[in-house]
């Protein structure tokens, strides 16, 4: 089998011109031998000259010149064309390679295999990556000497700046409405999360990883321990580099809550209310409708009824981490369970009040969506079972609804309705013995949200962008 190879090297590149043999007669008329010069470089190397003797009346030869590169850097020698049309052993390719040059090669005894190819114009390092990194083999440049072996693992020690905990949460929401004569029918909304990110790090680097690879997480330590070839790792750092400039995004959620006790009617009139901030009827939704003065949809609130603010919590939340804001109370009633003589009670809890559970994600251009689901459960009374236990009636107003909002933006989240009885002394003679006239109230709570980003690495007082 023959091998053909062509190895160029660029502008200094190699040039051969073998002279005349020894002793073979010269045609009548034509020039005298001019000496070989194999050019490769800036250095010379003196070669002995021709043994012939030189002719009567001629200059004698000039010696073989072999000018080197000095250069020790693999990325700065000169380029290289390498066209290999059958297969060539590696053993033989990388002699070829380093052939006029100032570098050495050693390999050990299992650096095997064939190579066909073609390299146009290459440095001397993108020439072995391209050989040796595909085939299992590696190199290492001590000085002037460039070492290929196998390769083999290595491994390194991966910050994981997480907290070791597992959140949870779940929201359902359930309805009854009456089908009329046929009987009723319920529907049921229900979203739940569950996060730990060691898991799902630990996941995501495990793809990454060849047959050889192995990883182990410590979760206290906050650690992960990598074994792996060495372009496998540096995969790896960066995933996690990349996971922890996303998951430790910060964004800071400010919540305001107001509450309208609706004059006409059982609502708030929105169109009313947009009218009067310049919004254009129909252009957006009640649920996430901007805001860009939220003094001025408070001014046009009050139109509508009496306005009251009842909170204004602000929290800090990491990427898609739940925050919860909550305003209330917690009140306990009692469960029953097994029959008589051997029966037990549980103290079930009962939160009453406001709970706004939000959940932020925050993308690379400052753009928050935010998973919202606010709660307003009032407690009106108690309901007994034919037992005899007792439980708590309550009035429940749930929405769960996602939005998308830009750095710095104000939202408006409405519709979350409450309707109670309010007694007042009546009115004439009646009222003057304690009589009573009873009223039924509308309120309905509006939730301004406003997601501002923290960047960090900023002083706390130009953090927020």
């Amino acid at each position: 089998m023959r091998t053909r190879a062509a190895l160029g090297l660029g502008a200094a590149g190699l040039f051969l011109a073998a002279a005349p043999s020894m002793g073979q007669a010269q045609t009548p008329g034509t020039p005298p031998d001019l000496p070989v010069a194999r050019l490769a470089g800036s250095g010379a190397a003196l070669v002995p000259a021709s043994q012939q003797p030189p002719p009567t009346g001629q200059l004698p030869p000039l010696p073989v010149t072999h000018l080197e590169d000095r250069s020790r850097d693999l990325d700065t020698t000169r380029g290289l064309t390498l066209s290999i049309a059958e297969p060539m052993a590696v053993r033989e390719l990388l002699f070829l390679l380093v052939r006029g040059t100032p570098f050495s090669v050693v390999m050990t005894p299992d650096v095997e295999g064939t190579f066909v190819g073609e390299l146009k114009d290459v440095t001397l390092r993108q020439a072995f990556d391209a050989v040796l990194l595909p085939r299992g083999m590696d190199y290492a440049v001590d000085g002037s000497i460039i070492r290929v072996f196998r390769r083999r693992t290595d491994t390194r020690f991966v910050d994981l700046n997480f907290l070791n905990v597992q959140r949870a949460t779940r929201r359902t929401i359930q309805t009854d409405a009456s089908l009329g004569r046929g009987g009723d029918g319920s529907s049921l909304t229900s979203s739940a999360g569950a996060g730990d990110v060691f898991d799902d790090v630990s996941a995501g680097i495990r793809t990454l990883l060849s047959s050889e690879g192995r990883v182990h997480v410590d979760r206290r330590a906050g650690l992960a321990q990598v074994t792996d070839y060495a372009d496998r790792l540096d995969t790896v750092g960066a995933y996690v580099e990349a996971v922890h400039l996303r998951v430790l995004r910060q964004v800071r959620l400010q919540a305001r809550v107001v509450e309208v006790t609706v004059h006409d009617g059982h609502a708030i009139d929105w169109r009313s209310v947009r009218e009067k901030l310049g919004v254009l009827p129909g252009t957006v939704a009640t649920a996430g409708m901007p805001v860009r003065d939220p003094a001025a949809l408070e001014a046009a609130l009050a139109t509508q009824g009496d306005v009251r603010t009842i909170a204004a919590p602000e929290v800090l939340a990491l990427n898609n981490e739940a925050a919860i804001m909550r305003l209330g109370s917690q009140d306990v009633s009692f469960a029953i369970r097994g029959e008589k003589g051997g029966r037990e009670s549980e103290a079930v809890p009962v939160a009453e009040g406001l709970t706004l559970t939000v959940v932020p994600q925050i993308s690379s251009d400052g753009v928050v969506q935010l998973s919202v689901s606010p709660s307003w459960i009032e407690r009106t009374g108690q309901t007994r079972s034919s037992t005899g236990d007792v439980a708590p009636l309550l009035n429940v107003a749930e929405a769960d609804t996602v939005l998308r909002v830009f750095d710095g933006d104000t939202v408006a989240i409405s519709g979350l309705l409450r309707t109670r009885q309010m007694a007042r002394p009546a009115s004439g003679f009646g009222g003057l013995f304690g009589a009573q006239q009873h009223q039924t109230v509308y309120t309905e709570l509006v939730i301004l949200m406003t997601a501002t980003v923290v960047v960090p690495g900023t002083p706390p007082a130009e953090r927020t962008r």
